[in-house]
């Protein structure tokens, strides 16, 4: 069970990076915006997004139901819960977050809390897998 939620791990983390790689694409949208339309029309930034922001928005589905499907896997193996829990913990911060940038017109820090949250989950993920390499 260890080795298939290994495996499922990597595909998590390949998930989430190309989620990051796609959001900075979003964000080189954005700083275009930003310069055509200015700081003060935060609200009429996202009007007309690109294909990018609608794939990263519907990829995100697919990365929560990857990091659930390993929660499960977690659970049937009974191994240690804290990081999945937490990975899924802040996955569903980060899609609050993500949601909050767009209906909310971009309030103040949510856009460096979303990188950083990505980068943390990332880098939880990577945590978690090398934990469960470790031999006991």
């Amino acid at each position: 069970m260890k080795s298939k939620i290994n495996f499922f791990l990597i595909i998590a983390m390949i998930l989430m990076f190309v989620q990051i790689l796609l959001g900075i694409s979003v964000r080189e949208f954005i700083d275009n915006q930003i310069d055509v339309l200015g700081l003060e029309k935060k609200n009429f930034w996202l009007n007309e997004p690109e294909l990018n922001f609608y794939i990263h928005r519907t990829f995100s589905l697919l990365v929560f139901l990857s990091n659930l499907y390993l929660l499960v896997l977690a659970k049937m193996s009974k191994i240690d819960m804290k990081f999945i829990n937490l990975i899924n913990l802040l996955i569903f911060i980060e899609i609050a977050v993500g949601a909050s940038m767009y209906y909310f017109s971009f309030p103040i820090l949510t856009q460096p809390i979303h990188l950083l949250i990505s980068i943390s989950i990332l880098s939880l993920q990577f945590y978690w897998f090398l934990n469960l390499k470790k031999p006991y």
